[in-house]
């Protein structure tokens, strides 16, 4: 059976938060992989990873007193709701 996959178009900065902030809630390999490659910029999501991702995303967003860290969550989480979304 073949997975299905969300494609998410991230920069080397919204990568590196993804994988810092929400690494640990991914249990896909081929997610992993995507996020470790540094040429990829389509990372490929399963559904509800990107939904866990999303959450975990948004408690570092809420505690966040970095104006840079503030500002990148907030667009990658409006960007990963509006991927989510068109599925």
């Amino acid at each position: 059976m073949t997975k299905q996959y969300i494609q998410v178009d991230l920069s080397k900065d919204e990568k590196e938060a993804v994988s810092k902030y929400a690494g640990f809630v991914m249990s896909d390999e081929n997610t992993k992989i995507d996020l470790d490659n540094k040429r990829k910029k389509w990372i490929r999501f399963v559904p509800y990873e990107l939904t866990l991702v999303i959450g975990e995303l948004s408690y570092h967003f809420n505690r966040s007193n970095n104006d840079y860290q503030f500002y990148l969550l907030d667009q990658l989480i409006g960007h990963l709701e509006n991927c989510e979304k068109r599925v």
